[in-house]
């Protein structure tokens, strides 16, 4: 039997039976709004002349909602404006759209799909070939990274640092994801100000001792600079998405076929890596960040 032909979005006739990423990532946003203003669905289906099934089919994903559609549900849901306005325009995008969405220099944080991805992970599994995973960065370390590019503003720099922190709090969380992140050797070979590479070794030296993270150090002979910035993410249904990362768009892939590549990726850095003991005697070592230097 011959395999269904992509579509511009990455998708075939057999995926539109399982919710994509973007109806899962509007379910969920259509769903706290309801949880929080403690109406059921039943009633807010009720409120809008809705029937259950349609409202069931929209917050679990398995029906495409308009942003009409979103924009009603969320006004019957009490949403604040600033919220409504977000997920509509979540809805609003193209397939394609979604699946290359556009950010400032270095920025994907401030995009809600990559929020909402993070939110909802059971793992995830990073791997950023010139600079630490952005969940291991201090926010010094971050703006001297977005400031590198030369083309951000010095507020859209501050700003960036603060949603890359934000982005941050889901390690904190009771349930956390597990997260595992594939750091090359030469990274930690880039020299930083004394400050931020105090503040950078202690990040590391938090995140090595959390239960739920795991930093593994590739080796700079086995080193795959070639590799696109990517994180791979499955929540607790099983579901998979990667996104990777351009300068200036960040990718969402789910389709089988778009994974494939970067799980492999993934096999060959677990295969290459140092232990986590090993990992953690270099990642906290003097040395690393080059010591000081003028700022």
């Amino acid at each position: 039997m011959p395999s269904a032909a992509l579509s511009p979005a990455g998708t075939t006739s057999a995926s539109t039976h399982r919710p994509s990423v973007q109806s899962r990532e509007i379910g969920a946003a259509l769903q706290h709004a309801q949880r929080r203003s403690n109406l059921t669905q039943a009633q807010i289906a009720d409120k809008l002349g809705w029937s259950d099934a349609k409202t069931s089919r929209i917050v679990t994903g398995y029906m495409s909602a308009t942003s009409l559609d979103v924009a009603t549900f969320l006004v019957a849901a009490e949403a604040v404006s600033q919220e409504i306005d977000r997920v509509s325009a979540v809805a609003e995008l193209s397939p394609r759209a979604y699946s290359v969405q556009a950010h400032p220099v270095d920025l994907p944080d401030i995009l809600p799909t990559l929020l909402y991805l993070g939110a909802n992970a059971r793992t995830i599994i990073s791997y950023q070939p010139h600079q630490l995973p952005h969940l291991a960065q201090s926010a010094g370390y971050t703006e001297i990274i977005l400031r590198a590019s030369g083309l951000l503003a010095q507020d859209t720099v501050r700003d960036g640092a603060a949603a890359r922190q934000e982005r941050q709090t889901i390690l904190t969380w009771p349930q956390c994801p597990t997260t595992t992140m594939y750091i090359d050797q030469t990274v930690l070979s880039r020299s930083l100000p004394q400050q931020v590479a105090t503040e950078q070794r202690l990040q590391l030296h938090t995140l090595v001792r959390h239960p739920r993270c795991h930093l593994r150090i590739i080796p700079a002979t086995c080193a795959s600079t070639a590799t696109p910035g990517f994180t791979l993410f499955q929540d607790d249904r099983g579901n998979e998405v990667v996104t990777a990362f351009t300068p200036t768009a960040m990718l969402v892939l789910d389709h089988p076929d778009h994974l494939a590549p970067y799980q492999q990726t993934i096999a060959r850095l677990a295969s290459r890596a140092l232990t986590e003991t090993p990992s953690t005697s270099r990642l906290l070592a003097p040395g690393t960040f080059g010591g000081a230097t003028a700022c």
